[in-house]
């Protein structure tokens, strides 16, 4: 039973660096969707004006 629990607590923390990269990245993703956006205005004017 110890190490089941040595293996549940090391998983636990291996888990911990997942978090905080998968939190920073959605940071970055929602922090860069004003960009994106102005990016797609542009691509649809620059489509529009090719055809």
């Amino acid at each position: 039973m110890e190490t089941f629990g040595a293996v549940v607590i090391a998983l636990l923390l291996l888990l911990i660096p997942v978090i905080i990269v998968s939190a920073a990245l959605g940071w970055a993703y929602v922090r860069c969707a004003p960009l994106r956006a102005a990016n797609a205005v542009q691509a649809a004017r620059d489509e529009r004006a090719r055809t």
